[in-house]
């Protein structure tokens, strides 16, 4: 009896341990390899070939590990959010996901669709280098589903050339006052074509965004009454022939690069994500502008608050490779994901010295005082804060906007519905 319990016993472990066996091969076969036996890791992007920070990031990561291969999951932008979401609903198992806005952001998190990487935020060692950036995808519940790579501020782009023709000095920590005033003197005609003191583009968020962070508000707490002082001057400076009326942008889907490439205007306030295409078209001949840049106009002299919104990357809930996905992620957000992204001319989320030097240095970058102090604000907030409601805040802001842009509602109209829509919405 005693020897068959023992055989039973044998029997029992050899078993277990043939299962444990297929359970440990199963796992592993779960993660797809190459050809040549690298892991394959999968990231998904909009516009792959018009964003070189993707590539320049891959590369790099591929570069410190050798058995790593990134398979690019190429989406157009325009598309983007719409496919990402089907993808999740339909249990794709994509293991990196771009954040292409913080108002997706939060919905992918609030559905839980995304990896928590609160311990990793948390846990980061030079914390400082990172200037706050890391809280642009902090959640209500202080988590964090997501790390950013890049974040983008805004400034003004110009042209030294009109300001030489005209005999005006460049730019330098502008007032609102002030730059309505540049622009009117340097609003003029070229080869019988209109040529602008300033082009305002039509993201709502130029006005907005603009206003909550230059007054100390917040676009998701419902009020919005320090809007109405700055649309009042984006309006005036189209109402009288300044800036390109909004009307026009939209109707004609004017883009903001072929107006400043082709010197359509002396002034653009406009995104640092602009400056490595910029520097590239200029190096390939394709532009003849002579630019530089200086510090988004302040409501008075003093302090440079601007602003900007975060990209990064998170990770999928249905990823079969969460421990390399989140290293990669981890990777793109830090010291190396920035060293190779500042390389191509864009501000990153991680902006220690070395690595805003690096982008100082790039051949074609402005190397006036005031260009390189551009780059260094005393404030750089964020855009839009990643809170729940965060999405369909900005689209009541956005629908507004349009309507009080075009002439259909006043400023104060458009305000009143603005926070009229908001409270229903959210309460």
């Amino acid at each position: 009896m005693k020897k068959m319990t023992k055989m039973l016993v044998a029997t029992g472990l050899l078993g277990a341990l043939v299962l444990t066996g297929c359970s440990s091969n199963t796992k592993e076969e779960s993660k797809k390899t190459t050809s040549e036996g690298k892991t394959e890791l999968s990231v998904s992007v909009w516009g792959y070939d018009s964003n070189p920070e993707f590539k320049a990031m891959f590369d790099a990561f591929e570069a410190s590990h050798k058995d790593v291969k990134i398979k690019v999951v190429d989406i157009a932008a325009e598309d983007y959010e719409n496919k990402i979401t089907t993808m999740l609903s339909g249990g794709d198992k994509t293991d990196v996901l771009g954040m292409k806005d913080v108002g997706s952001y939060t919905n992918y998190a609030n559905k839980g669709q995304l990896e928590d990487l609160t311990s990793i935020v948390e846990n980061v060692d030079d914390k400082d280098n990172y200037k706050g950036n890391l809280d642009s995808y902090k959640t209500d519940e202080d988590k964090y589903f997501a790390m950013p790579f890049r974040k983008d501020m805004y400034f003004v782009y110009y042209n030294k050339k009109m300001f030489d023709d005209a005999g005006i000095e460049y730019p330098d920590n502008l007032t609102w006052d002030e730059y309505e005033e540049l622009a009117k003197k340097l609003t003029t005609e070229k080869d019988g074509k209109k040529v602008y003191g300033s082009y305002l583009h039509s993201w709502n968020g130029l006005v907005q965004a603009t206003a909550a962070v230059q007054t100390g508000n917040n676009n998701l707490d419902g009020k919005y009454g320090y809007f109405e002082d700055y649309y009042n001057r984006f309006l005036k400076l189209q109402d009288e022939g300044y800036a390109m009326d909004y009307a026009t942008i939209k109707s004609t889907k004017t883009t903001y690069s072929s107006v400043f490439e082709t010197e359509q205007t002396a002034m653009m306030p406009m995104g640092s994500f602009y400056l490595g295409k910029l520097i590239k078209t200029k190096a390939a001949g394709e532009t003849n502008v002579d630019w530089a840049i200086t510090q988004l106009p302040q409501p008075k002299k003093g302090e440079v608050i601007t602003y900007g919104g975060p990209t990064g990357f998170g990770v999928s809930k249905q990823s079969e490779n969460k421990e390399l996905a989140k290293e990669f992620v981890e990777f793109c957000s830090g010291k190396e994901g920035a060293l190779a992204v500042s390389k191509i001319g864009m501000t990153t989320a991680y902006q220690s010295d070395e690595i805003i030097d690096t982008l100082l240095g790039l051949e074609g970058m402005p190397q006036d005082d005031v260009s390189k102090a551009t780059l260094k604000p005393d404030v750089s907030d964020f855009e839009l804060l990643p809170s729940k409601n965060a999405s369909i805040v900005n689209q009541i802001l956005n629908e507004e906007h349009e309507l009080i842009m075009v002439g259909d509602e006043t400023p104060a109209k458009g305000i009143a519905n603005m926070e009229k829509r908001v409270k229903q919405e959210v309460e």
